[in-house]
C-alpha cells in the first residue's frame, strides 16, 4: 500500500525525512506515468482519470526541481490520480462493465464497450460543463450524481450510445436542466429529477 503524506510528518506537522519522502513520491510518480503511457498506447484517453489529469494541465508526475512544499502538492495530485479506478486499463474495464450493467448497454466485446463508453463520458462531461454555467451547480451536485443521472437516463430511455445520430449536446442540455432543478426527496432520501415537465426520474 502506498504511503501517505502523514506517514512522513511528526505530530506537529514537521517532515521527518525529506529524502525518504522524495523517494516515495518518485516511486509513485513512476507508477502514475506508466499508467498514463499504457492508457495512451491503448487509445483509452477518454478514461475519466486520464481526462481529469489532462484537463488539469497534463503534466507528467515527478519531483525534479521541486521544493519540499511542491513535492507535497505533487503527492496530493498523485493520490488523486492513482486512487481513481479508471487510471488503470483493468480498473477502467471493470468500471465500464459495471456502467454497462447498470445502464443496459449492449456490447459484444470490450472494444465495442470502449467505443460506446466514450459517448457516455462525453455526455457526462458536457452535463458537468453545462452545470458550471448555472452558478457552478456542478460542484454542488458532484460528479457521482451526474453519472447516476446519465446512467438512469440511458437505462430508462433506451438511447443507443453507439448511434452516429446521437445528439449529445441536446441530451446534455436536458440532463443539465433536470439536475439544476432537483426534484423532491422522498422519505428514504432519494432524489428525483424532472425532465422538462415530461416525467420524474428517480436517482438510485
Amino acid at each position: 500500500m502506498a504511503k501517505q503524506l502523514g506517514d512522513f510528518l511528526t505530530g506537529n506537522g514537521r517532515m521527518v525525512d525529506q529524502q525518504a519522502f522524495r523517494r516515495e513520491v518518485t516511486k509513485l510518480s513512476s507508477m502514475a506515468n506508466k499508467r498514463i503511457a499504457r492508457l495512451e498506447q491503448a487509445g483509452l484517453t477518454s478514461s475519466p482519470a486520464y481526462k481529469k489529469w489532462f484537463e488539469d494541465g497534463g503534466q507528467k508526475f515527478g519531483v525534479k526541481g521541486k521544493t519540499i512544499n511542491e513535492v507535497q502538492a505533487e503527492m496530493s495530485r498523485l493520490n488523486s490520480f492513482i486512487n481513481s479506478n479508471t487510471s488503470t486499463i483493468r480498473g477502467l474495464n471493470s468500471t465500464l462493465k459495471e456502467m454497462a450493467a447498470n445502464t443496459g448497454i449492449k456490447y459484444s466485446n470490450i472494444q465495442e464497450l470502449h467505443k460506446k463508453s466514450e459517448k457516455f463520458f462525453e455526455l457526462s462531461s458536457k452535463v458537468e460543463q453545462y452545470l458550471r454555467t448555472v452558478e457552478d451547480m456542478a460542484s454542488a451536485i458532484g460528479y457521482q450524481k451526474i453519472w447516476e443521472a446519465v446512467n438512469q437516463y440511458v437505462k430508462e430511455t433506451g438511447v443507443d450510445l453507439g448511434s452516429t445520430n446521437l445528439d449529445v449536446d441536446q441530451m446534455a442540455g436536458l440532463l443539465g436542466d433536470a439536475l439544476a432543478n432537483l426534484g423532491p426527496t422522498d422519505n428514504s432520501g432519494t432524489d428525483y429529477i424532472n425532465f422538462r415537465d415530461q416525467y420524474w426520474m428517480k436517482l438510485k
